[in-house]
């Protein structure tokens, strides 16, 4: 009977590293639009006017996001491929989308604004999800062992948080002196350049055994999704988890409020890129030891008590500022690991309990979830802004109390939102990587039902029940 430890890897170092390299330059370039609210205030548009602009195409997205899922389960090309070609065709169009966002005249009108805005943002999410649901959803088939998968989205993931984080720091620096729009430009081709490796160097790999349908009709991926509980919880945490972490996106607004000088914005986020990159680094050997689960869960419990702990200290001194952001921003070096394995391992519950692989709807969906997730931290921000009594405009003078409004919103959204998220992973998602192992090996064919209903102990009832 197979075990974890008889699977050798099947990835080769050169694709791992082409991997990591495109969520480098990802987010790089996702980094960027990450600041598009600013960019909104900035261009004159009202706060209140920008957060109902931010959501509008979210309605979209619902749409966008599961017909494109569907769209990729069911196709696939000619050189036997279902997910790079995506990735070919995603490079092209974000890249230029991002460009045609950040184009936005400041000189015109409100109403312009908003309906460019609106045209060229959906435009942007399209491409957007056809770039990043088939990264994701690819390492499904570069490899059947949980373990390597887990620390190639680990590794990609760690990446993507550096890429990040260097749009964290160089933003605040570039944008003054080059304007919008031409530090789009320049952002725009420095992630592509990363991005292209992966596209000629990854590897699909398909087993001839596999017992689950790879191409699946709508009605089967809909009993797929109906009956995958665990990827519905895994999303809904990640849509917690990421709207708490809005450290980032306030990070402008905290430089220039609570410390009185947009650049030690630069100083905070470079804090914060020790805390994350240090712990996304640690998360794959940490998960070696441990579930990792309980090393999500732990991480929550610890970031939890320090954005508390953050709250009370306060912001006078710039120092104590940037440490407790170290402390506060540990919680997304785990979750944003770690959530994209917990998202991988239900793929390979779902095609256990109905004989459907939907690897592209699963994955469209936490493409989905993550955009979803930056409109409502943009809102969520800029509704908030507007209840303290934030004035709009670059160099505009904030009236008294909104600083404090200001470090209120950056430590105890957080503590809430993880807050309610580890009360819901720990109620109700029950995958543990051991069993997730299990329904690869029988999902490949390389264990029988018997053998997997026995090392499971019908813990998850029969395989392919429902």
């Amino acid at each position: 009977m197979k075990t974890v430890k008889n699977i050798g890897f099947m990835t080769g170092k050169r694709e791992r590293f082409a991997y990591c390299l495109f969520f480098l330059g990802q987010n790089i370039l996702w980094g960027y639009a990450g600041y598009v609210e600013t960019f909104l205030t900035d261009i004159g548009m009202a706060a209140a006017t920008a957060a109902i602009v931010l959501l509008v195409p979210k309605l979209w997205d619902a749409v966008n996001d599961m017909l494109f899922g569907y769209i990729v389960d069911r196709t696939r090309f000619k050189n036997g491929q279902k997910f790079i070609p995506w990735v070919k065709i995603g490079v092209t169009a974000v890249g230029i989308t991002t460009v045609v966002l950040f184009a936005i005249p400041e000189s015109m009108g409100q109403v312009v604004k908003v309906v460019w805005f609106l045209v060229a943002y959906i435009v942007f999410d399209i491409s957007y999800t056809i770039l990043d649901a088939p990264a994701y959803a690819v390492t499904t088939v570069m490899t059947s062992n949980v373990l390597e998968r887990s620390s190639i989205i680990a590794g990609g993931k760690l990446w993507a948080m550096v890429g990040g984080v260097v749009a964290t720091l160089l933003v605040p620096m570039l944008r003054p002196k080059l304007g919008w729009f031409v530090a789009c430009i320049v952002f725009v081709v420095v992630s592509v350049i990363m991005m292209i490796p992966m596209m000629f160097l990854v590897k699909e790999r398909h087993s001839e055994s596999m017992t689950a349908e790879t191409n699946p009709s709508f009605k089967e991926i809909i009993r797929y999704l109906k009956y995958n509980k665990y990827l519905m919880v895994a999303l809904i945490s990640m849509l917690l988890l990421g709207v708490a972490s809005l450290e980032q996106k306030m990070a402008i607004y905290m430089g220039r409020i609570c410390l009185g000088q947009e650049n030690t914005a630069t100083l905070v986020a470079a804090g914060a890129a020790v805390s994350v990159i240090f712990v996304s680094a640690i998360v794959p050997s940490l998960s070696k030891k441990w579930d990792k689960f309980y090393v999500l869960c732990a991480g929550m419990v610890f970031t939890i008590i320090m954005n508390v702990v953050a709250f009370f200290v306060g912001y006078d001194s710039l120092i104590m500022a940037i440490v407790m952001t170290m402390f506060k921003c540990s919680g997304m070096g785990f979750w944003s690991v770690v959530i994209y394995m917990l998202i991988a391992d239900t793929v390979e519950y779902g095609t256990y309990k109905t004989g459907t692989r939907a690897a592209g709807i699963s994955f469209s969906l936490q493409t989905f979830v993550a955009k979803l997730k930056n409109g409502i931290i943009g809102s969520v921000i800029l509704f908030s802004l507007s209840m303290v009594g934030f004035v709009e405009g670059e160099n505009a003078i904030q009236p008294a109390g909104v600083a404090e409004g200001v470090w209120a919103l950056f430590c105890l959204i957080p503590a809430v939102g993880f807050g309610i998220a580890l009360f819901i992973l720990f109620g109700f998602y029950k995958l543990r990587t051991n069993e997730v192992q299990t329904m690869a090996l029988y999902n490949n064919g390389e264990i029988s039902k018997e053998e997997a209903e026995a090392l499971l102990k019908d813990k998850y009832g029969a395989a392919g029940e429902n």
